[in-house]
C-alpha cells in the first residue's frame, strides 16, 4: 500500500475514534476537543488526498490555511479551568484518552519515518509537517 493510502486510511480511522469517542464523554468541553481532534483528521486526510491528487504545492497550501488545533482548543481548557472541572473523569475517560494518545505518538513517528525515508525534499517537508500537527496532538491530548 502506498504510504499515502495508508496515511489517509489512518487518518479516517482516526476521525471516526475521536468522533465516537466525543459521544462518551461526561462533558461538553471533553467532546468538544475530540470533535475538535476529529477535524484536525479530517484536515490531514484532506492534506493527503490533495498531495496524491493535486501535487505537493495544493496540499502545502491546504494545510498551511488551516490553524493549528492547539489554538482552536485552547479556550476549552480556559473554559474548564474557569467551570471548576475536575481533572479526572474516571477509568473510562482515562482509557479513551490513553488510546488517543497512543494513536497520535504512533502517527507521528509514522510519519517521521516516512519523511526520513522520502527522496523527495518537497514532499519530505510536508511529512515532516504532518508530524508536527501530530505533535501538536500529542501536547494536547497529555
Amino acid at each position: 500500500m502506498d504510504i499515502l493510502d495508508y496515511a489517509m486510511k489512518m487518518e479516517l480511522d482516526g476521525k471516526l475514534f475521536y468522533q465516537q469517542s466525543a459521544q462518551k464523554m461526561p462533558s461538553a468541553e471533553l467532546k468538544q476537543i475530540l470533535l475538535t481532534l476529529a477535524d484536525e483528521e479530517q484536515k490531514h486526510y484532506n492534506f493527503f488526498r490533495g498531495m496524491k491528487d493535486l501535487g505537493a504545492t495544493a496540499a502545502k497550501q491546504a494545510i498551511d490555511s488551516a490553524p493549528p488545533s492547539a489554538i482552536a482548543t485552547k479556550n476549552v481548557f480556559q473554559q474548564l479551568i474557569a467551570n471548576g472541572q475536575p481533572a479526572l473523569y474516571g477509568d473510562d475517560v482515562l482509557s479513551v484518552w490513553r488510546k488517543a494518545l497512543d494513536i497520535e505518538e504512533k502517527a507521528e513517528k509514522l510519519y517521521r519515518d516516512e519523511a526520513a525515508r522520502e527522496p523527495d525534499q518537497n514532499r519530505q517537508k510536508l511529512l515532516n509537517r504532518i508530524a508536527d500537527e501530530e505533535k501538536t496532538h500529542v501536547y494536547l491530548i497529555d
